[in-house]
């Protein structure tokens, strides 16, 4: 089955791979952006180019994707939408006003402008896996049905940036539900829950940016060259080629299907402390060399249930081994380039 499928995110990790697959499969894809410039970097992309997917891809234009109506007029002859485009936990940004109010709300904005296209069959949210679990984990091992207990209130201000995250996916689950429950829309809607995403990323293309751009990788590779992360973070992985799987597999599932309203969750416990190790089995001359040296990222206990996503895929989930030579041999390509 080909599709037209519009994609949120493609500036980030999950988004551009998810871009990538859905080309390399046939589809046509239009992709949202802010401006033309940045909507240049994906058309620019070398991986993009090999692809050569001529009109199967176009750029969309969106300023502002909380407005009312933003996505009506792309919408009229789309029939999939993945919205993988919600802001992520930027110290810099304000917890209000980049990152709570925009995750709610353009996904509101996306379902409101589906309800007006016909065409639209299914819609795929990108949430994560702190909206299964919530501000205060409960002792039973999360799953994608489980829900996190939103606080009575809702707090108006936030006290820091990983709370307004937390509870702006909680919300975003409940009130796509809500919606859905109320006005039955001819489109079905599911969410998919990943816990931090590691792996090979094709918007990077220099050394340097591999530490400083490069998503939830940025944490991931100081465990390979000798940095630390100042907090630790919970043990929750997924690699980045699952989960655009899982994205798509979720996007395209047949109206039929028993499954075609369920979410999905994907996540393995993993210890971050076997980074280093993980590389150096894969490439001890670069450790000999000096180029890989023992980082730090102190991990949190982390268990999660992603065991009917993988009977859905097929296949096991990817180990964070794999994960680790991936980012590690990216870094070495573009070190070479970097020299060069």
């Amino acid at each position: 089955m080909t599709a037209e499928i519009l994609i949120t995110g493609t500036s980030g990790l999950i988004g551009f791979r998810i871009l990538l697959d859905a080309l390399a499969t046939g589809h046509k894809v239009y992709f949202t952006v802010r401006s033309e410039a940045k909507a240049e970097i994906i058309l620019s992309n070398p991986e993009i180019k090999i692809l050569a997917p001529g009109d199967r891809l176009n750029p969309v234009i969106i300023p502002d994707f909380t407005v009312d109506g933003a996505f009506d007029d792309i919408l009229k002859d789309i029939t999939h939408v993945i919205h993988a485009g919600s802001p992520v936990t930027n110290p810099a940004f304000d917890p209000k006003t980049e990152i709570f109010e925009p995750t709610v709300k353009i996904s509101a904005a996306i379902l409101a402008s589906a309800l007006k296209s016909p065409s639209v069959q299914r819609v795929v949210i990108t949430s994560s896996v702190v909206a299964n679990v919530g501000l205060d984990p409960a002792s039973n091992i999360p799953s994608a049905a489980t829900r996190g207990t939103l606080p009575d209130p809702i707090p108006s201000e936030f006290n820091d940036i990983q709370e307004a995250y937390v509870l702006a996916k909680m919300i975003e689950v409940e009130a796509s539900k809500v919606f859905v429950k109320k006005h039955s829309p001819n489109f079905t809607v599911a969410h998919v829950f990943p816990g931090y995403i590691f792996g090979r990323n094709g918007l990077i293309h220099d050394a340097t940016q591999m530490q400083t751009a490069n998503s939830s990788n940025t944490y991931f590779i100081l465990g390979m060259l000798g940095g630390e992360l100042p907090f630790p973070i919970p043990g929750s992985y997924a690699h980045i080629e699952d989960v655009s799987n899982l994205h798509l597999r979720v996007a395209l599932l047949d109206p039929s299907s028993p499954d075609i309203a369920k979410d999905w969750g994907i996540s393995t416990e993993v210890n971050f402390d076997t980074i280093f190790d993980h590389v150096k089995k894969a490439f001890p001359k670069a450790v000999a060399d000096g180029i890989f040296t023992r980082g730090k990222i102190v991990t949190l206990p982390f268990p999660y249930d992603s065991s009917d996503t993988e009977r859905f895929l097929g296949a096991p989930l990817k180990s964070l081994e794999i994960a680790a030579v991936d980012v590690a041999s990216q870094y070495l390509e573009l070190l070479g380039k970097n020299k060069a």
